[in-house]
């Protein structure tokens, strides 16, 4: 007997029930000023201002125009809104859902690399839209197998980005993995110095809950009710949002208008602007730039090489800038060894005099740092190359004699 059962599709009753996110465009208004619109409804950012338009503006990056990236970190503690963006991405990108934790180097480097191409197989002709949203991620994640740690090292940019994994018939199948990256974390994988080359490939954006804004912070939303004003994701269905993200890219004069202003932004010779933004963060922000003066962030090369600098500037002095648990002990006792000796030297240099050489014992040193450790107190485990690569960025060496101060 021919069964008369018929699926319920639980997706097809929400969609007729929820609000749609068309709802919430504004077709008047440009891409990116409806992205931005609807972020700011869904998560509320400290340093609104400055942050916003970067979001906004990492979201609308086009993966088939763009050069070298940089990994968006979503960073902050629980119930602060950092998987906001990454879930709000994949929804605009026409993804199905966000990757987790959990995920295998295997799928995420098979679903990039699906992503990438009209047809995976023969890699020929690139289609618009890839991207990883990967949420939740902590520093297990990336030491648990290297290469995925690897995969973000490399995949930042198209020059290093493809991975070849050898066959069994003596071929080597390529991967390509490079596209925009949004990871979010609780972990403060920027300060982990087990992951120093990723640093230089982070825009961090900070998030904590808004109780723990600062008055200044609330200020950005003071016309804001987050119990009424705030957009909770789930309740909307966003089937057919990333049409609007591909149709942009997909017309030729947007595309024309990345390629005229990446190349004025990278072409050799003495150029009709000026930054003050270190070379390997510079490098990172080229094609952020050149997404936001086409979807309409910024409307001149000035104006956004203006907002990128307050950015870095920003970030340089408030994010990167914070110590590591290790790195907090080691200046305090290197204090308490050395600095009343390092003020007397520092009167006898301004008497006209020659300072005394400063030591420290390794001996001490060690035991200090068992002594943390044994407390739970180091984010590192705490062996001898880790420990001299750390009291070399605090300006010491190791020498026969002891720990010298380097001049």
């Amino acid at each position: 007997m021919e069964s008369t059962t018929v699926y319920l599709d639980p997706n097809e009753f929400y969609r007729q029930e929820m609000d749609s996110w068309e709802e919430l465009w504004d077709e008047d208004m440009s891409l990116y000023g409806n992205v931005h619109s609807i972020l700011s409804q869904a998560v509320l950012l400290p340093q609104k201002d400055l942050m916003l338009p970067i979001v906004a503006t990492y979201l609308l990056i086009p993966s088939k125009w763009a050069r070298v990236l940089p990994i968006l970190f979503s960073w902050g503690g629980k119930g602060s809104g950092k998987s906001t963006t990454a879930i709000f991405a994949a929804k605009l990108h026409g993804i199905n859902s966000t990757f987790s934790a959990t995920d295998t180097f295997s799928a995420i480097r098979n679903a990039l690399d699906n992503m990438r191409w009209i047809d995976p197989n023969d890699k020929d002709m690139e289609k618009e839209g890839a991207i990883l949203p990967w949420d939740n991620i902590h520093t297990g994640t990336l030491k648990k197998d290297e290469r995925i740690y690897q995969m973000l090292l490399f995949g930042y940019s198209r020059a290093t980005d493809k991975i070849s994994i050898a066959q069994t018939d003596g071929t080597n199948r390529e991967f390509f993995v490079f596209s925009p990256k949004i990871i979010s974390s609780v972990d403060d994988l920027h300060l982990n110095p087990d992951f120093e080359e990723l640093h230089r490939r982070l825009l961090i954006i900070p998030h904590k809950s808004y109780e723990a804004f600062t008055l200044e912070e609330k200020k950005a939303y003071e016309d804001f009710d987050i119990s009424t004003d705030r957009i909770d994701l789930d309740s909307i269905h966003w089937d057919g949002i990333s049409d609007k993200f591909l149709e942009f890219w997909n017309n030729p004069e947007n595309c024309k208008l990345y390629a005229k202003y990446r190349t004025i932004l990278t072409k050799k010779g003495k150029k009709e602007f000026k930054h003050n933004i270190k070379s390997e963060q510079w490098l990172v922000s080229i094609d952020l730039i050149v997404t936001g003066l086409v979807t309409g962030a910024w409307r001149s090369i000035p104006e956004a090489i203006n907002h990128l600098e307050a950015y870095w500037e920003y970030a340089n002095k408030n994010i990167f800038n914070q110590s590591t648990a290790t790195i907090e002990h080691l200046e305090v006792f290197i204090e308490e060894e050395v600095g009343v000796s390092k003020q007397l030297n520092k009167q006898l240099e301004e008497a006209g005099r020659t300072g005394l050489p400063l030591r420290i014992d390794p001996q001490k040193l060690k035991t200090r740092l068992s002594y943390h450790k044994d407390r739970g107190e180091l984010d590192i485990i705490p062996n001898q190359p880790e420990i001299i690569r750390l009291m070399n960025v605090l300006g010491w060496r190791l020498t026969a004699k002891g720990w010298i101060e380097k001049k």
